[in-house]
C-alpha cells in the first residue's frame, strides 16, 4: 500500500501506512520473539503458542517465514528464526508446518490437534507455507538455501519414489506427511493447493528475480551459488527484455552492475519501456 500511495504521491496516506507498520514492527519484536525463533500466536489469556515452553508445537514455520518477508524480522533474529526452521522443521520432503505434533485433541489449539501427528497441519509437511520459506531465504541473500527448499518440493523430483509418494507427479498435493507419521513421505489430496501458484513466485521474482515495480522491471536474483547465471525473457508492459545473468564469482546474491541496451544503469531496475525487444545482462559480485 506504501508502493501504491508513494506512486499516486499520495504522501499522507504513505506516512499513515508507515506509522501502523513502525507500530506493528515495535510490539511484534518485544512480545513475540522467543530467544531463538518467533512464537506463532497468543490466546485471549495472552498465552503463547509456538513457544519453546510448550510441550507440542514449539515451533511454527509461518511465523519465521512471514516475519522476514514483512521486514518486521531484521538482523540476528531474522536469521535465527530461520536457521532454527531449518535445523527443527525441515526434513528431505519439506518443511513441516509445526512441530512436535498434538498427541490429542487440545481444545485451545483447535482443529489442529484433531489430526494424527505428522498429518496436515499437526506437523505434517503443508506445501502452501514452502514458497514462503524460499522468498524469506531470497530476501536473507541465502539462495542455496532458497533452491534446495524449492528442489524437496518439487513433485517432478519424485518420479523415482513414487511407491512413497503415491501422488501424481506432474502437480503438487496439498500435504506430504511428515517424519512423526509412520507414511513420512506420501503426498495427500493432489490438486488441492496454492502451492503451484505460490512457487511459481517464489522461483521466478525471487529465486530467478525478475519482478516488476512502478519504477520499472527489477532484476535482483537470488540463485545457489553453483550457478553460473542463466538467460530469461520477460515480458513487461508492451516491451520484451531479454535478460542474460553473469554469475563469475559464484555469489548467491548481489548486483553487481546491470546493463541495458549498452548503458549502465546505476540500480537494478530496467526502465519502463513501451515497446521494442531490449537488452539486459546482469552481473552478480
Amino acid at each position: 500500500m506504501m508502493d501504491i500511495c508513494e506512486a499516486l504521491g499520495d504522501t499522507k496516506s504513505v506516512e499513515m501506512y508507515k506509522g501502523w507498520y513502525e507500530d506493528v514492527k515495535k510490539a511484534f519484536n518485544d512480545a513475540a520473539w522467543d530467544g531463538k525463533w518467533w512464537v506463532r500466536w497468543f490466546d485471549k489469556q495472552g498465552n503463547a503458542y509456538g513457544t519453546n515452553k510448550a510441550k507440542y508445537g514449539k515451533i511454527y514455520c509461518n511465523s519465521q517465514s512471514w516475519s522476514v518477508i514483512s521486514g518486521i524480522a531484521t538482523g540476528d533474529r531474522a536469521v535465527m528464526g530461520m536457521d532454527s526452521l531449518n535445523k527443527l522443521l525441515n526434513t528431505a520432503n519439506g518443511v513441516k508446518s509445526s512441530t512436535p505434533g498434538y498427541r490429542g485433541f487440545d481444545p485451545n489449539v483447535g482443529g489442529i490437534s484433531t489430526y494424527p501427528p505428522g498429518a496436515k497441519e499437526n506437523g505434517g509437511i503443508f506445501l502452501h507455507t514452502n514458497p514462503w520459506v524460499m522468498i524469506a531465504e531470497t530476501i536473507l541473500g541465502r539462495g542455496d538455501k532458497a533452491f534446495q527448499y524449492y528442489s524437496q518440493i518439487n513433485p517432478a523430483a519424485k518420479n523415482t519414489k513414487l511407491d512413497e509418494f503415491e501422488s501424481e507427479p506432474y502437480c503438487y498435493p496439498q500435504n506430504i506427511l511428515g517424519d512423526e507419521h509412520k507414511q513420512f513421505g506420501m503426498g495427500r489430496n493432489a490438486w488441492l493447493s496454492g502451492t503451484s501458484s505460490w512457487t511459481y513466485q517464489a522461483a521466478t521474482q525471487f529465486i530467478i528475480g525478475v519482478r516488476a515495480s512502478f519504477k520499472g522491471l527489477i532484476v535482483n536474483p537470488c540463485i545457489p551459488s553453483s550457478w553460473d547465471g542463466f538467460k530469461v525473457t520477460r515480458k513487461f508492459r508492451g516491451a520484451t527484455y531479454e535478460i542474460e545473468v553473469k554469475n563469475p564469482k559464484h555469489v548467491c546474491k548481489g548486483v553487481a552492475e546491470m546493463i541495458v541496451d549498452g548503458k549502465k544503469i546505476d540500480a537494478d531496475v530496467a526502465p519502463i519501456f513501451t515497446k521494442g525487444v531490449h537488452k539486459v545482462t546482469v552481473t552478480l559480485g
